[in-house]
């Protein structure tokens, strides 16, 4: 029988740098101690601080603990680091039906948001070559010009019924 340990994927260190700060943030907004935050997981704080270490493989966040810090904190950084990681957009659905003028505002937002692709990516390309700098900075504005055409599908998906024109 093989050791099941082996196949076992390593811990993500940035995951866990980007959770623990997102705890620490949330904690001292809370004006929480480690342990407080620690136990409002429902953990004590040297299982959470050994759960955040990438050097400790045999300890891991649950998906569960996870989900809570997120329903306490309302912080998704992390959230939104792993829907990166995966090539994926991350898009809070809208509660609320949305309104024609919503719509209005939100193309202009995307249009700005293509617009500084298309300056970013001339401007890489302008001596021929892109560097690992520029590279950065296009895949950046290609996220936020993601988030922003995301956001207007989503509004227009949710346009009130009141707010389409009858054929």
């Amino acid at each position: 029988m093989s050791d099941y340990t082996q196949n076992k994927a390593p811990k993500d260190t940035q995951f866990c740098k980007i959770l623990k700060r997102s705890i620490n943030l949330d904690r001292k907004r809370q004006e929480f101690s480690w342990d407080d935050a620690a136990n409002e997981l429902g953990l004590n704080g040297g299982t959470l601080e050994n759960k955040l270490k990438p050097a400790m493989p045999t300890s891991d966040i649950t998906i569960s603990e996870f989900i809570h810090f997120m329903e306490l904190s309302a912080d998704y950084d992390a959230l939104e680091y792993l829907a990166k990681k995966f090539d994926l957009a991350l898009i809070p659905k809208s509660q609320a039906e949305a309104k024609a003028c919503d719509v209005n505002t939100l193309v202009d937002i995307a249009s700005i948001e293509n617009s500084d692709v298309f300056r970013v990516v001339k401007t890489a390309m302008a001596d021929g070559v892109i560097t690992e700098e520029e590279k950065a900075a296009i895949l950046k504005e290609i996220d936020e010009a993601e988030k922003a055409n995301a956001l207007l599908k989503d509004k227009v998906l949710h346009l009130a019924s009141s707010e389409l024109k009858k054929d």
